[in-house]
């Protein structure tokens, strides 16, 4: 047989890695409309947003530290204080009428600490006394969680025929969760967490701080876990003990629910025109 009938010219071959890259690209685009296609048709307001920051005080291992470029260390408490310091100003910055409340994760215990505020003073204050505790338990059941969101929470209802008003507010649950070890249960039969997983103005975002060598914990298991919280609008962040990273994660949380892609629609580089 010629070898000519069998390996391609250069230029045959370029062209064909041409079409491939091409049909990748129009392929990963027509997924990005589709799923803009399958949200709901809701309005892309910024209303107020009533943020519930959920806590989490316990630490495997009190002696891993975050290091800023300075040199100076935090603890894990500490540095998601810094953080949740940085969150606060800078959302109060872009939209003053958004309220927050805290509510803490102890070793066995959810315990709503913080009613909703604008006042910044008022939530930094609870958040600088707080103290860490060392984690004990191998499980922590999120189901304590929402019992205390049905009765302190009220969800605007979206009504279908009204989906072009925008709503009064809209909530969100930020979960800051530090354990590596305590693997989070999600109740998929609660009644009340379905509930809120089919309110279309009610989001959960997630950012997870966990130990640096996972190998020694259970990082990827409660990864998972916590991935069940997620609707399919959440944001949902990892990060080990990098201090840049961590920073990273909480800004991206900046953004309006209502006014953000899906997380996996995202593109944060900076274009520049050729």
């Amino acid at each position: 047989m010629d070898a000519l009938e069998v390996i391609s010219s250069p230029k045959e071959s370029q062209s064909s890695n041409i079409t491939n890259q091409s049909s990748d690209e129009f392929k990963i685009l027509q997924e990005v409309v589709i799923a803009n296609f399958q949200k709901p048709s809701i309005p892309n307001i910024n209303v107020p947003e009533r943020i519930i920051l959920c806590l989490d005080l316990c630490y495997d291992d009190n002696n891993t530290l975050y290091r800023l470029g300075d040199g100076s260390t935090f603890t894990l408490i500490n540095m998601l204080k810094r953080i949740l310091d940085f969150f606060l100003h800078s959302k109060n910055a872009i939209n003053k009428k958004t309220e927050y409340a805290l509510l803490i994760l102890k070793d066995t215990e959810a315990c709503w600490v913080q009613n909703f505020t604008n006042n910044l003073k008022d939530i930094v204050n609870v958040i600088d006394y707080l103290n860490a505790e060392e984690s004990t338990t191998e499980n922590f059941d999120f189901k304590k969680i929402f019992q205390i969101l049905k009765q302190k929470v009220e969800i605007p209802e979206f009504k279908q025929g009204e989906s072009i008003l925008p709503p009064p507010y809209v909530v969100r649950m930020i979960v800051l969760y530090g354990r590596s070890v305590s693997l989070p249960l999600i109740p998929q039969d609660d009644v009340y967490f379905n509930f809120l997983k089919k309110q279309l103005y009610f989001y959960i975002d997630i950012l997870f701080a966990h130990e640096e060598d996972c190998a020694l914990y259970k990082c990827e298991e409660i990864y998972d876990a916590l991935q069940d919280l997620d609707n399919g609008y959440s944001y949902v962040f990892e990060v080990s003990r990098n201090a840049t990273k961590i920073h990273d994660c909480i800004a991206k949380l900046l953004a309006h629910p209502l006014q953000r892609p899906l997380q996996k629609n995202t593109d944060y580089t900076f274009h520049t025109r050729s």
